[in-house]
């Protein structure tokens, strides 16, 4: 059920309690009709055309009056002159929601409290203080007038004068609706391990971060929620060059806040996805190594990606899923640029043992962890560390790759044997390859597949009856608990997942049925996760499984339209909001460091555009994080493009949507 902010409940209870004391029951207030002849009892929800004038300008819209009790909920939507406008050219609107009240002397009283702290922190010289907890109190006084109602609205900041005119029934629904509505993510604890966990986790409960919460009820009984706030998705699609600022103040912070949820709402899910392919292979990739950078800094440009081998091969496999469903050419473009500096990762360190991390144009003289690139690699240097994770961007990447470009002629023959001699190289010499597991997997099967090699195709047959039961069961890093995940571990799965169910269905292990056993580990994660909202695994939750499920198509669905394009540059802190509550769980709680580094979350998971999604892959975040500060920092949008085209790829999204 949509709802207001608790706190705002909370105010308008309050106000309502004030008002009745001085004010006369609902069904006595009498207000004009449209032509001012007949005064009739306001005994149903109406709604007034406003024209009005403040500091800003002029302005029009609409007012409702609905009877709530012994007064009325009030609702205004106004709209300024196009003269006034804000940030990047774009057009302001307002909405206040507040209360109203009959006084003794027939005029009309009107309360609203408009919020300041939300969850931007700082924006250039202004900062939220803990005293922008409190709202701003907003009065109106109004009064007929020759068929009108005539009366200003004051308060700090606030000297409106405005009319009412031409009243009207009110609709089947109010003039604005919120859409917010909080979610569980997992059951109430017992008593029994409420208690445990509590004493497990004292030493974190004492720290400075978590010892103003401990005294709040949702921290002594938590339960871990998740928010999804629809509000304005209709406004913004049809208004896409509007900013409308919603029960706040209006400031730089709050109209930043907005702006953040219009660029995420104003698009639609191809537009957004046509945006980022553009924006991504302009801004994002490295024209020196076709690696992913970390970000765009606005004082040095592009910044190598510590895990860019993990989001290269993300991005490789994004435009290799647009490549098959549009035939787009400058997707195949994208993915031979790209693929080349996956490639290269595996042949500059001049050890087929390891492999780099990232890649760099040469700046000469590098210190460790780089180091600088021999013979033909002269122009580069390469970042020591290449890792579990990175090995399966890489995999993934060669995967795609190979998949759409060298099944048959295309015209890619050179890049085709590339990617088969590193793949052999792979499978026989890396070191994260050797012995067995799912590692071990991946490499066989992508060197039989890519080789036809029968060697290549009985050792993954042996490796895969190994490793089955663990896929079959959603592979152990997918377990959620209690607002606590592995959540690295889940982007790394599901590109296992996927890399998987693309070999089998390109290139079977003789007598396995091997879609049967993903499919399974897939509903598997889908009944741990389908609650947290996941967004990249909403995808294969939707279609992949043992059955399909169209609540996860909706949270896909959803979580893409939450993501700003272009994603913006925000100083977020959570805690300035009066309601926010931390977990009493740290994250990653198996690593006992909470004492030396920054394992607080909160208790709330917050939509994508109020989140931390700001980073060069959100869905390797925890949903739980409540700061960040980006400012200065253009992020790629490889997390939108992948989840997009992967969902169209599988018939998640249309292309219509």
């Amino acid at each position: 059920m949509s709802r207001p902010p608790p706190f705002t409940w909370i105010r308008i209870a309050a106000l309502l309690v004030l008002l009745t004391a001085c004010g006369r029951p609902f069904e006595k207030l009498r207000l004009p009709t449209g032509d001012g002849s007949v005064q009739t009892p306001l005994q149903a929800a109406t709604v007034w055309t406003v024209g009005g004038r403040d500091a800003r300008g002029n302005y029009t819209g609409r007012v409702e009056l609905i009877p709530d009790g012994q007064g009325y909920r009030f609702l205004r939507v106004i709209d300024y002159d196009p003269a006034v406008w804000v940030e990047d050219g774009r057009s302001l609107a307002w909405v206040w929601e507040g209360v109203g009240s009959l006084n003794t002397d027939g005029s009309l009283s009107i309360q609203v409290a408009l919020q300041r702290a939300d969850f931007i922190k700082r924006r250039g010289s202004l900062v939220r203080t803990g005293a922008d907890a409190q709202p701003v109190a907003v009065q109106g006084r109004f009064v007929p007038a020759a068929g009108t109602l005539a009366g200003s609205f004051t308060g700090p900041g606030i000297a409106a004068k405005e009319t009412w005119s031409s009243p009207n029934p009110g609709g089947p629904r109010p003039i604005f609706e919120r859409r917010v509505t909080e979610r569980p993510t997992h059951g109430t604890l017992s008593e029994a391990e409420r208690a445990a966990l509590f004493l497990g986790f004292s030493s974190y409960h004492a720290l400075p971060e978590i010892q103003p919460y401990v005294d709040r009820p949702e921290f002594k009984n938590p339960v871990h929620r998740v928010i999804i706030d629809q509000t304005d998705f209709d406004f913004y699609q049809q208004h896409p060059n509007s900013l409308r600022v919603i029960g706040k103040v209006v400031d730089p912070i709050s109209l930043q806040e907005t702006l953040a949820r219009a660029d995420a709402y104003k698009w639609t899910l191809g537009g957004k996805a046509a945006f980022y392919d553009e924006d991504v292979a302009r801004h994002s990739i490295d024209p020196a190594t076709g690696m992913v950078f970390e970000a765009v800094a606005d004082t040095v440009g592009g910044i190598p990606s510590h895990d860019s081998a993990l989001w290269t091969g993300a991005y490789v496999a994004s435009q290799a899923y647009r490549a098959r469903i549009t035939g787009a050419p400058e997707a195949v473009n994208h993915i031979v640029r790209s693929v080349q500096g996956l490639l290269t990762l595996a042949e500059i360190t001049g050890d087929r043992r390891t492999f780099a991390r990232t890649l760099r144009a040469a700046k000469g003289n590098p210190m460790p962890p780089w180091h600088a690139g021999q013979g033909p690699y002269a122009a580069l240097e390469w970042k020591e560390g290449g890792n579990n994770d990175m090995f399966k961007g890489v995999m993934y990447g060669l995967t795609t790759t190979h998949a759409l470009l060298c099944e048959r002629p295309t015209g890619h023959d050179a890049l085709c044997a590339r990617i088969r001699a590193n793949v052999r190289q792979i499978a026989d010499r890396l070191e994260l390859t050797q012995d067995h597991g799912l590692n071990r997997l991946a490499a066989l099967w992508l060197a039989a597949y890519v080789t036809r090699n029968l060697s290549y195709l009985l050792r993954a047959t042996q490796e895969w009856n190994l490793q089955a039961p663990i896929l079959d069961q959603g592979n152990v890093t997918m377990v959620y608990k209690n607002g606590i995940a592995d959540w690295s571990g889940t982007h790394l799965a599901l590109v296992e997942y996927m890399m998987f169910r693309l070999l089998a269905d390109r290139y079977s292990l003789p007598g396995i049925d091997a879609g049967s056993t993903l499919r399974h580990g897939i509903e598997k994660i889908y009944r741990e996760f389908s609650k947290v909202r996941m967004g990249l695994w909403s995808v294969p939750f939707a279609k992949l499984g043992t059955s399909p499920h169209p609540d996860a198509a909706e949270t896909a669905r959803w979580r893409l339209r939450e993501l700003p394009a272009p994603k913006p540059q925000l100083d977020v802190d959570h805690r300035i909001r009066p309601d926010y509550v931390m977990s009493p769980f740290p994250s990653a709680p198996w690593k006992q460091d909470w004492t030396q580094n920054d394992r607080t979350q909160s208790l709330r998971s917050y939509p994508l555009f109020q989140a931390t999604a700001y980073t060069v892959y959100d869905w390797k975040q925890s949903p739980f994080e409540y700061r960040s500060n980006n400012t200065g920092l253009a992020y790629p949008g490889v997390d939108y493009l992948i989840a997009y085209w992967l969902g169209r790829y599988v018939g998640v999204f249309s292309a219509e949507e």
